[in-house]
């Protein structure tokens, strides 16, 4: 896999104007673009590049010709080109101002995050499928009065055919997948998490594959915000205005509600695995690529969320679901999953 890094071309910075009476004549300037080009070119020559490693060498080798520029023009009579070191000359635009220090120099590679390790043997090909719909039958959830005002449940959406949007879907445990997608790092989902107000949005979301990196996003308001994982220390954060907070997220289920209570509560599930949905408006999943076998599924909804006279929110535990499914190499098993 290629590593890309950017690299500055050089273009040599010596005046060729000359001062005083006695001054000798400059000499013509070379073209801009060549490799002795010596200032009258910068603007337009100098850019910034992105060069694979196959083209390292041929960056070398222009490197190479900068250090040859550097030399000849140190060899020319400073006094000629530019009016010596205190006017112009080679003390303004070598090494420390935008020389070869500086133009030849190629940032530190600090490499791609790594991508975590697949536990199961990765196949290409997989045609199995499971898909289905998640529903609510009982009493609708009340609304919830924030703070900020009454709105609909932030944890629970209920649509107009009964289906439940924005449950999670997923797969924990398989013995034979897809491959993780990569290109130079892991390619992710989820992540992000934003305060609009009094709510902390998305109410549930994927992380894969986890540990990965979750971002709050602060608004208007600053607030301190409460990280809860499922085993280990508690953590509180200032979360600035228009400001951001990156924290790990780690395997496993994560809650981010306000310190004082008073912000909706969301939580984030890691998984290390490709399998997972999130329910659509309808209710309606589904997961795709398998291989044939029979898997557990867990249908996960966030806890259904009230609020005292305080503004306080109340949570209990969150809906869990799981479900044997059996899959065959083609075609979809279906698992229609009422959350009671």
């Amino acid at each position: 896999m290629r590593r890309f890094r950017l690299v500055l071309p050089l273009a040599l910075a010596v005046s060729g104007v000359a001062c005083g009476p006695r001054a000798t004549p400059a000499a013509a300037m070379f073209p801009a673009g060549d490799h002795h080009d010596d200032g009258h070119g910068f603007l337009s020559h100098a850019s910034a590049g992105f060069v694979t490693e196959d083209e390292e060498v041929a960056a070398a080798e222009r490197t190479a010709e900068t250090a040859r520029a550097n030399q000849l023009a140190a060899s020319f009579d400073q006094t000629a080109f530019g009016g010596g070191v205190g006017y112009g000359g080679l003390g303004y635009g070598g090494e420390l101002y935008g020389g070869l220090g500086y133009a030849a120099m190629l940032p530190r590679d600090w490499g791609a995050p790594a991508v975590p390790p697949m536990e199961y043997d990765a196949q290409d090909g997989l045609t199995g499928a499971i898909e289905g719909v998640v529903s609510w039958p009982g009493a609708l959830p009340p609304r919830v009065t924030t703070a900020c005002g009454a709105g609909d449940n932030p944890t629970l959406h209920v649509g107009a055919g009964r289906g439940v949007g924005g449950a999670l879907v997923f797969i924990a445990k398989i013995e034979t997948g897809r491959p993780l997608p990569s290109y130079a790092r892991a390619a992710t989902v989820g992540g992000v998490l934003a305060k609009r107000g009094c709510r902390l949005l998305p109410a549930a979301q994927i992380v894969a594959p986890a540990p990965a990196v979750l971002t709050i996003h602060g608004d208007a308001t600053a607030a301190k915000v409460r990280v809860t994982p499922a085993a280990g220390t508690v953590r509180t954060i200032d979360l600035q205005e228009g400001g951001r907070a990156p924290l790990d997220a780690p395997i496993g289920v994560l809650r981010v509600d306000g310190d004082d209570g008073k912000l909706t509560p969301a939580w984030v599930i890691g998984l290390d695995t490709p399998y997972y949905a999130v329910t659509d408006d309808a209710g309606r999943f589904r997961i795709d690529e398998l291989a044939a076998g029979t898997y557990d599924v867990t249908v996960w909804q966030a806890p259904i969320t009230t609020a005292t006279a305080a503004g306080e929110m109340k949570y209990g535990a969150p809906i869990e679901v799981h479900r044997k499914v059996t899959v065959g190499a083609t075609g979809a098993a279906r698992l229609d999953v009422a959350l009671r």
